[in-house]
């Protein structure tokens, strides 16, 4: 039986919450970045804890017990009047009224006319006393971190819509697969590369999504991951492999001759970038305004692809 509630006790309802989230064990391993085994004894121990079976797994699928269902949507209202607890105490404090935690992807200082800066320095003029943390994650991450209420609003490019998060539309970003000068591509015509000659070279991919948006007939057999732009840029660097990065993130390293984008026309492709907040959470003053000041100060995206349905 659970008696005083512990720091490893809020851990493990947070793991157990994202695991029904993701729709089972399988599904959850990448937010999370646990295996399954790990997975498996976090939950062991949580019944141990509570006294009682929470889900069952096998051939028929991930299934939530009738107790699990319940201490799922116990746990929510715990991590809900968590929340709570702390904006009063950071209303009581009296050096601000809210604390808002932000999320974004990496390398977007880059891309021109980005509607992050000036909504940050338009929400700093009109709300100078509310608390600003910035963090960047990867795509995965920040939804997990929204979910969990850790972050009240991510942007990012989410190739999927995950129960619980609500997603605004707001730009579009350019992909382009590069080389770089060290690379046997750097020299040769786009003419002279075949699709067949590019999926055969060593390619690093995003490690935390599928790349769902690459061009359909390019099909990589020799692939590593990498986790961040910065990354990724790095290893296109060593001359070794060719990779993805955003257009804007790479121009400098285009017009300097170290990097070239590969059959542009051909194998561009765009990035559909949301905000996300929580669905079913009351919007506080700071969060509701910088919303509504992001949101505003973008134009609708024009031929945004569709977002895929979750799976």
């Amino acid at each position: 039986m659970l008696g005083n509630l512990n720091d490893v006790d809020l851990r493990m309802l947070r793991t157990f919450c994202t695991i029904v989230e993701a729709g089972g064990f399988t599904a959850a391993q990448t937010r999370l970045n646990m295996s399954l085994p790990r997975l498996s004894v976090v939950i062991r121990d949580l019944e141990i804890r509570v006294g009682y079976s929470l889900c069952k797994r096998g051939k028929s699928g991930f299934q939530l017990t009738e107790e699990g269902l319940a201490t799922y949507s116990a746990a929510q209202e715990l991590f809900a009047d968590i929340e709570r607890f702390r904006q009063k105490t950071v209303e009581m404090n009296g050096r601000s009224q809210e604390h808002l935690q932000l999320g974004t992807v990496d390398s977007l200082a880059t891309m021109p006319k980005s509607p992050l800066p000036p909504a940050l320095a338009r929400f700093r003029k009109e709300h100078p006393r509310i608390r600003l943390q910035l963090h960047v994650m990867r795509p995965d991450e920040l939804e997990q971190a929204v979910l969990e209420e850790r972050l009240h609003l991510a942007i990012g490019a989410f190739h999927h819509r995950l129960s619980g998060l609500d997603y605004r539309s707001l730009f579009n970003e350019e992909q382009n697969l590069y080389c770089s000068s060290d690379h046997p591509f750097f020299d040769r015509a786009d003419e002279t590369l075949s699709i067949e000659e590019i999926s055969a070279s060593d390619y690093v991919d995003r490690g935390y999504v599928a790349e769902n948006r690459r061009p359909y007939e390019l099909r990589f057999n020799n692939m590593i991951s990498a986790f961040s732009m910065e990354a990724i840029a790095l290893l296109v660097f060593s001359g070794t492999y060719i990779g993805y990065l955003p257009s804007h993130y790479a121009k400098n390293w285009v017009e300097e001759g170290r990097l070239r984008a590969i059959l542009p026309d051909r194998l561009a492709y765009t990035s559909a970038f949301h905000c996300i907040t929580r669905q079913g959470v009351d919007l506080q003053i700071g969060l509701a305004s910088f919303l509504s000041i992001l949101i505003s100060g973008n134009r609708p995206p024009v031929g945004e692809p569709p977002m895929p349905a979750s799976t």
